[in-house]
């Protein structure tokens, strides 16, 4: 009946913080309010199965804030001795802790308790998707997203959280998430299953204590534990926590799952003697564990199950033991899909994302072939900076892969011979001949097929260059006083061009300053990072302090001038086609990474060092000319509105600074 409550899920949101700001740290707000609300809910519902302690209801605890802090505690201990399976959910904050709990009583009485959750008293009273469900993930979504990044810790993007159980498309049997974090996944996997008339039974492992305890309490507030939801508190690589009688790992009809990305400590030795055989097709990397969450859902899959696994584009691409699992994971034909995302979907990191899809039940001529979705473009723009699915980008990704649809520079089935070529790489931007980039001319439509195939003649840039890392400095080195060279980084160029003032002197033998030093023509091309530095070296450069390039650089260094000119190499990786090759390259987890081999293995055209000249000249007059009338444009402006100011009559009450 009452349906206005979810107009004040962010209106609610904004007040809390800020009553709360001032008692506790942004990132205590999430982990204190959550146990109110729920305690709440459970106090005006009955449609659960949890016993709530006698004259400690939520009307009681809130009719004054007389020692308000010490009361909830008191609450929250004896709701947990009643009920068993909420052991260590609703205790791990010590409420008595905060001075007079003034602020907790604020936020219980103005603004808790101007609603009533009583679900019963709305028009759907459903727990999963009802009207007081809507409001309170409003409500915890939006103060989540007023924290930023520390608010964004075991959450996933709603769109995300929404694709994923969409691709899975499970109705019915197990459903388990290795990395559950707040448990979206599993209620969205949920919502999918009673949305189509099915009953889904959940499982979920957490490593950390307090985002566990705050993924129960999403359950409760969504109707789920412990009848068809349970999560268990463990390190899934080193002490999963779901098996069956015998010991053996657990296996489950669908695996929805978004690890942490890069983690280093993630188990390396204990795998190497892995008790449960999940590590068949090869260990991973020391350094990453992204695979090994990736081998654990192969693992923990019946015979016809499928695994949907959230993966940086490190999983994809990196090379050694992981490209031996990649190889081995493909041959068996368990990988069905790989599909691109955007970047900057998550809270707190920008790094671009893929899904791997895993099926246990492929067959035919399908088991030979991979489908690769291109989704990179298809978002909308946040909050923040950060990027979000629209439903249309969902439809589009869900409706290519159903339908294992060829769509012309979106999807690709591509034959396992194409991909054993390229070093068994899944990063999808390598398998599609039309890409879009953006460039010095606007965004483009790359056709790399017609580029490789035409008549051109073409030459690999290793062939007329050498390509090398620069350098990384030891502890030791950097030192202004003394300095025998002076050090590029990435900070440092600016607008193509080197910014002398800010570098920093370094003192180097004269053997590694032999390795490293930049001469005149040198191009510079930036190695980490997804924004694309370039510049060329010149004799004013060096002309008063000798340079040396960092570890962030690769130099590329002609063979020989008199055929090959540095500034027409810039101007090609500056192009629509060169743009695409860098971007294709790009590797990496947390920070993408340009490897020395693949920019040398990049073909340019191979013209006369006449006509190189010609289109480098070119194309550094139309950069000056542009320059000037922007400069020109510029002081006009300045000029129009001081003759303006003039005309007001204030010139002589302010001074121009620069």
């Amino acid at each position: 009946m009452r349906n206005a409550i979810l107009n004040e899920a962010e209106k609610d949101a904004w007040v809390i913080s800020d009553i709360l700001r001032g008692e506790m740290q942004i990132r205590e707000i999430k982990f204190n309010l959550q146990p109110m609300l729920t305690y709440k809910l459970l106090c005006e519902n009955t449609d659960h199965g949890f016993n709530i302690p006698n004259n400690q209801s939520w009307e009681m605890l809130t009719s004054n804030g007389l020692e308000f802090g010490k009361r909830l505690s008191i609450a929250f201990q004896e709701l947990e001795r009643l009920n068993p399976s909420l052991k260590h959910v609703f205790t791990l904050s010590d409420y008595s802790q905060f001075r007079d709990s003034l602020g907790l009583y604020k936020v219980a009485e103005t603004v808790l308790n101007r609603q009533s959750y009583n679900r019963g008293q709305y028009d759907d009273p459903n727990p999963l998707t009802g009207t007081v469900t809507r409001y309170l993930d409003g409500l915890l979504e939006a103060i989540l997203s007023r924290e930023g990044a520390q608010g964004g810790e075991g959450s996933s993007p709603k769109g995300i959280a929404t694709l994923l159980p969409r691709l899975l498309d499970k109705k019915s049997g197990s459903i388990c998430d290795h990395a559950s974090g707040l448990n979206g996944f599993l209620i969205e996997a949920n919502k999918y299953a009673r949305l189509h008339h099915g009953s889904v039974r959940f499982f979920g492992q957490e490593i950390n204590v307090q985002t566990r305890a705050l993924g129960i309490m999403n359950l409760i507030l969504h109707g789920m534990y412990p009848e068809i939801a349970d999560v268990k508190i463990g390190n899934t690589i080193t002490s999963p926590q779901w098996k069956d009688e015998e010991g053996h790992l657990m296996k489950f009809d669908g695996i929805l799952t978004s690890p942490p990305f890069a983690v280093s400590n993630w188990g390396y030795e204990e795998a190497e003697k892995d008790v449960y055989g999940r590590f068949r097709y090869g260990l991973p990397s020391r350094a990453y564990g992204d695979m090994a969450f990736v081998l654990h859902s192969v693992a923990s899959l019946k015979k016809d199950g499928k695994a949907v696994v959230v993966v940086p584009h490190g999983v994809l691409q990196r090379g050694a033991s992981e490209a031996k699992i990649r190889a081995n994971l493909i041959q068996e034909g368990l990988i069905e899909a790989v599909i691109g995302l955007p970047s900057n979907l998550f809270i707190g990191t920008g790094i671009p994302v893929a899904i791997l899809i895993i099926n246990q039940n492929r067959t035919g001529t399908m088991r030979d072939r991979i489908l690769f979705i291109n989704a990179e473009e298809g978002f909308r723009k946040a909050i923040r900076n950060q990027n979000e699915l629209r439903d249309s980008d969902i439809e589009a990704i869900v409706s290519a892969y159903r339908n294992h649809s060829e769509i012309d520079g979106y999807s690709r089935s591509v034959p396992i011979s194409e991909i054993s070529s390229n070093d068994w790489s899944l990063l999808p931007l390598r398998y599609f001949e039309k890409a879009e980039v953006d460039t010095k001319i606007g965004k483009t439509n790359i056709n790399r097929k017609k580029y490789e195939e035409s008549d051109l003649p073409k030459i690999s840039l290793g062939d007329i260059a050498e390509v090398d890392r620069g350098m990384s400095p030891t502890k030791d080195e950097p030192v202004d006083q003394d300095a025998t060279h002076y050090l590029v980084n990435l900070v440092d160029v600016q607008e193509g061009k080197i910014i002398p003032d800010g570098l920093k002197g370094i003192a180097l033998s004269p053997k590694k300053a032999r390795d490293y030093e930049l001469e005149p023509g040198d191009l510079l091309l930036s190695s980490r990072g997804t924004t694309i530095k370039m510049t060329v070296v010149t004799a004013e450069d060096v002309k008063e302090k000798p340079l040396v390039f960092s570890q962030n650089f690769l130099r590329i260094r002609v063979s020989n001038p008199m055929q090959n000119d540095s500034n027409f190499i810039k101007a090609f990786l500056e192009s629509p086609v060169g743009q695409y090759y860098l971007r294709a390259y790009q590797r990496g987890t947390t920070v993408t990474v340009l490897s020395h081999k693949d920019v040398a293995s990049i073909k340019l055209p191979k013209l006369t060092i006449e006509k190189q000249r010609d289109v480098a000249q070119l194309l550094h007059q139309s950069d000056e000319e542009y320059q000037a009338v922007v400069e020109h444009a510029r002081k006009k402006k300045e000029q129009n509105y001081s003759d303006g100011y003039s005309i007001m009559g204030i010139s002589d009450s302010y001074v121009k600074l620069d």
